[in-house]
């Protein structure tokens, strides 16, 4: 990675692009066009945060928090989403990881989770961000205490 600092800021609804080259370096113009809207709403949605982390102009990664209410307890719980490719994963990921649950505790959330899923480019890494972080696992599910 380049030599500046990482920077984390809102992400915006015209970052979709970005996110496809963190995830496919040639996304294919049917995959993009049929996700856009849907992207573009969810940077929008009062219910997510969506942030990104840049090191001079280039995106390293992306988190996406989104907030719900639940049936048997009161109060918002956080559920986690996050993007980085492998070579930023170790630099980025922390950041990403710290700033969410900061940004949930504002909330009010008691508790941020995750699906563990084998979808990801690297779901060994990814667990292992996530334990290093504090989460603790039951299942697919990664959660860690605010």
């Amino acid at each position: 990675m380049s030599q500046g600092p990482i920077t984390i800021r809102r992400g915006q609804r015209t970052d979709f692009p970005l996110l496809l080259q963190l995830l496919s370096p040639t996304p294919s113009p049917e995959h993009e066009k049929a996700q856009v809207r849907y992207w573009r709403r969810v940077a929008s949605s009062p219910v997510h945060d969506f942030y990104v982390a840049e090191q001079e102009g280039l995106v390293h990664g992306m988190v996406l928090v989104s907030y719900i209410r639940g049936l048997t307890t009161q109060g918002w719980q956080a559920i986690l989403d996050l993007a980085a490719p492998v070579s930023a994963l170790r630099e980025v990921g922390p950041l990403l990881l710290d700033f969410a649950k900061i940004r949930a505790r504002q909330r009010g959330c008691q508790r941020l989770m995750v699906w563990r899923t084998t979808q990801s480019q690297s779901p060994e890494e990814l667990t292992t961000l996530f334990l290093q972080a504090g989460f603790l696992r039951s299942g697919e599910v990664l959660s860690c205490a605010l």
